[in-house]
């Protein structure tokens, strides 16, 4: 067992009983709460049925598919093939952002208040359940429970998790399961305790689990676990070679039976991803391989130009301000780690959380660093965004810092201890160093990274346009609606609007991930994306407006045919943001009109056409 004793008389009460252990746990888990409601106390304190950080761009497409499975589940449809959006081909689910091992579970609150409060719910619980996942693992390893807190503290409510929450990428932000993956692969690899088989089982269905948070933080465990046990195994080479030679059996045999069972189950849903309809591209963003972080931005706090412009910021779907950086550690825990490698230079538990934190984070700096040169060529590397590293990098920084935490703790209690035999040192001392010297190097960690973010998150009622929550909510189930704003334009807003009130009809066009083009496209398949490329442009691109003349309009009349639009609706903008409004309502207008052959009616806000 790698966890420390602790040092003989210095401060450490004999193990805990099981009943303040779970008051323990309990606290722990409560503060953590408090604070996400705090930082989510806009939400928490206003409609959360109808609040978020908006009703538009990525968080949109986030409620979209916190929506998805309460209707599919309803309908008896398939979970992995969405049709009420992306009309005609629809969505594979598996394929893009839709985290159902999240959205499944919290189908009863999207029954009872909506997806908009589900996935608030789902927001404030993601860096709780972070947080406890990581303190737990660190629990194993030091023998100061305050370490374990400060742990999962840094991991629970990272810079990685808290930028991710303010566009409330919920998948990315609920990092629950790469801190228990190391805690299997601790089992199998270190400690040797329990049936191989167990914890092989535990370790695949872990690894299921993720798929159906984030397949993108799964690929990023699979890297960390990689590079973690090269760093172990070298380590091991250099100074325990017969340590290494007792442990590779049992090692080995349940790394093959987690192997095998994270193959047995993700078998279908990975092959449905990757083949099925609507699947993932080759590549979902080209040129995705340069999207790093840099060293700079790693240690040093966002400046103004790291902050982007505020408009940019609202089209993706936050209006705070907030920095643009994943990585960030802060020069605060740079220098903790650096000095509790020197302290502490024969830990050789926190040489390895070190050594794999640096290789992550060489990694994060993508292409212009020679790690990933090597690597993002990999099929399953190759869609993965560098600097998303910081998902399980952030862990193994906070593991190092829990560790260093705990045995400053020891170390000065033990040095109190020993001082107080010349009856020199005052009993308030021998009590209190320990903890204020773990507590101090912990402040040193964190606030340098905590100053910065902006708390609590900004956030605004999602503003659906009355016509959806009135003559909407009574068009037939199948009818199919092309809207102005486009869905697939980077506002995405009509999401939400399907999303809220209740995805009764079935929607054109959509954020999801699309397959590449085929080859040997048909006429109408060029013309039907051209037409959706124009529309997209003509919401908030920067070519020409429509004209609405005779080709553009027989163009839009036949891909409406195609898609079996039924209805056409372009709400009034009256009172929206700059950054949510289409780029001109009168130019849609009039290109609807000629294509269709005749005027709207306006009702309820909006301009409809019914077909």
């Amino acid at each position: 067992d790698p966890r420390p004793g602790p040092p003989e008389g210095a401060g450490y009460s004999a193990p805990m009983p099981a009943d303040r252990r779970r008051l323990g746990h309990l606290l722990a888990a409560a503060t953590y709460l408090v604070l996400a409601v705090g930082l989510w106390w806009g939400f928490w304190s206003g409609h959360p049925t109808t609040t978020a950080t908006c009703g538009c761009g990525d968080t949109s497409l986030m409620t979209w598919f916190t929506a998805w499975p309460a209707w599919a589940l309803a309908h008896g449809s398939s979970l992995f093939h969405a049709t009420q959006a992306m009309v005609p081909a629809g969505i594979d689910v598996p394929a893009n952002t839709s985290f159902l091992a999240l959205s499944v579970p919290l189908v009863p609150v999207t029954r009872l208040a909506g997806p908009v409060a589900a996935l608030g719910v789902a927001a404030t619980l993601a860096p709780v359940g972070g947080a406890l996942a990581a303190r737990g693992l660190v629990l194993r390893w030091t023998a100061w429970r305050p370490a374990a807190f400060v742990a999962g503290l840094c991991y629970g409510f990272s810079p990685f998790v808290l930028e991710n929450l303010t566009l409330e990428h919920v998948e990315f932000a609920t990092l629950v399961v790469p801190p228990l993956l190391v805690l299997c692969l601790d089992e199998l690899v270190v400690r040797l305790r329990g049936r191989t088989w167990t914890w092989g089982l535990a370790l695949g269905g872990l690894c299921a689990v993720q798929f159906f948070v984030s397949a993108e933080v799964l690929a990023a465990c699979a890297l960390a676990a990689a590079l973690g046990l090269a760093v172990a195994v070298g380590g091991a080479l250099v100074g325990d070679r017969r340590a290494l030679i007792d442990r590779w059996r049992h090692a080995a045999v349940g790394l093959v039976v987690g192997s095998a069972t994270a193959v047995v189950l993700l078998a279908y849903p990975a092959a449905y991803a990757l083949a099925g309809p609507q699947h993932l591209p080759r590549r979902v963003f080209p040129g995705v391989e340069y999207f790093g972080a840099t060293w700079r931005s790693l240690l040093l706090p966002a400046g103004p130009a790291d902050r982007g412009p505020n408009a940019v910021l609202q089209v993706y779907g936050y209006f705070g301000s907030h920095p643009l950086l994943l990585g960030y550690l802060g020069w605060g825990m740079a220098a903790v780690l650096v000095g509790g490698l020197v302290w502490f230079r024969r830990d050789r538990l926190l040489q390895w959380c070190v050594a794999t934190l640096v290789l992550l984070e060489l990694c994060s700096l993508g292409a212009r660093a020679w790690p990933w040169r090597l690597l993002h060529h990999l099929p399953v590397l190759a869609n993965l965004v560098p600097n998303r590293l910081a998902a399980v990098a952030d862990l193994f920084a906070a593991c190092a810092l829990g560790l260093v935490v705990d045995r400053v703790h020891a170390a000065m209690a033990a040095r109190g201890l020993d001082r107080d035999a010349s009856g020199r040192v005052p009993r308030w001392w021998r009590r209190t160093a320990g903890p204020a010297a773990a507590l101090g190097v912990a402040a040193v960690a964190l606030l340098p990274v905590a100053v910065p973010e902006a708390h609590p998150l900004t956030v605004r009622d999602v503003g659906v346009p009355d016509w959806f929550g009135a003559d909407g909510t009574r068009l037939p189930e199948r009818a199919v609606v092309l809207t102005y704003p486009y869905a697939s334009s980077g506002l995405r807003a009509p999401m939400t609007w399907q999303a809220a009130t209740g995805l009764r009809w079935r929607l054109v066009g959509g954020g999801a991930i699309t397959p590449d083009p085929p080859a040997h496209p048909t006429p109408a398949q060029v013309r039907d994306a051209q037409v959706a490329a124009r529309l997209a442009d003509a919401t908030d691109g920067i070519g020409p407006l429509p004209t609405g003349d005779a080709a553009e309009s027989a163009a839009l009349r036949a891909a409406l045919d195609d898609w079996g639009v039924t209805t056409v609706v372009v709400p009034e903008e009256q009172g929206w943001p700059a950054a949510l409004r289409a780029r001109s309502v009168p130019a849609a207008l009039a290109w609807f009109a000629a294509a269709l052959g005749h005027p709207p009616t306006h009702r309820d806000g909006a301009w409809v056409w019914q077909r």
